[in-house]
């Protein structure tokens, strides 16, 4: 079984994550945002990686130590990362929105992150909030994280984005054989 956890506390914000990666999408979610919540329900629902998270603090803090909370309990779970597939890619589309997502579970962290949200806010969420997310996650589970977005609607932007985090990383996480998958034999 692939499970694992974190839980994580930075200046007074505190997160705590439970993950399965071999689930069926199932989630238990208090982030103190619902539009954060949503988004993590949309990545949860395409990875088909059960995913409970819980954080409490400020709104900004929050993003980001449950993106990197998320990320710890990924890397948890891989544990050397033998038998994954390593790369995984996903283009989603959302009525005029379409988000494309390329990664790598390479043990280097990075985010290129290309596109623009229209206002400065989703719902209960700045939008600047949203690269913030991902950067956290690609630094907590050590990815390196490609996305390229456009559309019209911010939400619609935004899901798109999620979904397709989600699909890569199903991609990427399927098991193909035994070893590390790396030249070097170590991720």
């Amino acid at each position: 079984m692939r499970k694992g956890s974190s839980d994580l506390e930075f200046r007074g914000t505190k997160a705590s994550v439970n993950i399965d990666l071999d689930g069926s999408g199932k989630v238990s979610l208090s982030s103190g945002s619902a539009f954060l919540d949503h988004m993590l329900a949309a990545f949860s629902g395409t990875s088909r990686v059960d995913l409970e998270a819980k954080a409490e603090g400020s709104s900004y803090q929050i993003v980001v130590v449950i993106g990197r909370a998320i990320g710890l309990a990924i890397s948890d779970a891989l544990g050397d990362h033998s038998g994954i597939r390593r790369y995984g890619a996903a283009v989603v589309p959302m009525d005029e929105s379409l988000a494309e997502v390329a990664l790598d579970f390479s043990g280097r962290p990075y985010l290129v992150f290309c596109g623009e949200f229209g206002g400065s806010r989703i719902g209960d969420l700045e939008t600047q909030d949203i690269k913030a997310f991902m950067e956290s996650l690609a630094d907590g589970a050590r990815l390196t994280l490609h996305t390229r977005f456009y559309g019209e609607n911010d939400h619609h932007k935004a899901e798109s984005i999620f979904k397709a985090l989600g699909f890569a990383v199903r991609d990427a996480l399927r098991k193909e054989g035994t070893g590390v998958p790396s030249t070097k034999g170590v991720i």
